[in-house]
């Protein structure tokens, strides 16, 4: 996987940078609301959509964030 290396890859001020990325209130609110849609079942295909996009786009942050919290991990060791 492309990711598996890259812990290694990544400088101190780059996953910094990283971890300091996040949703903003906006797109937090969004998630809320599409998440509430789901449950009830009222998601048109358009929001289904939105909602997978905003899924992948939290797993990838997710395991970029964590490659950045090993190397600052590393660079303290």
């Amino acid at each position: 996987m492309i990711l598996a290396n890259l812990a290694g890859a990544i400088s101190r001020p780059a996953a910094e940078g990283i971890l300091s990325l996040g949703f903003s209130a906006e797109q937090q609110a969004r998630m809320s609301e599409l998440a509430a849609k789901a449950r009830s079942g009222e998601l048109t295909e358009l929001e289904r959509e939105e909602t997978h996009s905003f899924e992948r786009i939290s797993s990838l942050l997710g395991i970029l964030q964590s490659k950045a919290r090993i190397t600052l991990k590393q660079a303290t060791s």
